[in-house]
């Protein structure tokens, strides 16, 4: 894959395209060929991989194996539109977990 040798992107080509246009590696997938690419990428020499946030159900399990402190570390793009926003989740339960503070705020 060209790009970056230390940042992958794993999703669609539509979210991968942007990304790749600024230099960095992408792992295009589709839902059904997902963990096996994940499963790849972890066992490749990246440091870091981003990944579609509608995919985290599919790779819930396989990051739970990994573990913490593991390269890479895969970390989840928030989407466009309305979904589940597990991304924001994770980004908000490492925030709490780093300064020990919820100190995220949602308008209402």
């Amino acid at each position: 894959m060209p790009g970056s040798t230390e940042i992958c992107i794993l999703g669609s080509r539509e979210l991968t395209e942007p990304f790749r246009g600024v230099g960095l590696a992408a792992a295009i997938t589709d839902a059904d060929s997902v963990l096996e690419r994940a499963v790849e990428l972890g066992q490749g020499s990246y440091k870091i991989v981003f990944y579609a946030e509608e995919y985290y159900p599919l790779l819930r399990e396989f990051l739970l194996r990994r573990g913490g402190g593991v390269f890479p570390t895969f970390i989840p793009i928030p989407s466009v539109g309305d979904g589940e926003r597990y991304a924001t989740q994770r980004l908000r339960e490492l925030i709490k977990k780093a300064i020990g503070v919820d100190v995220y705020w949602e308008a209402k």
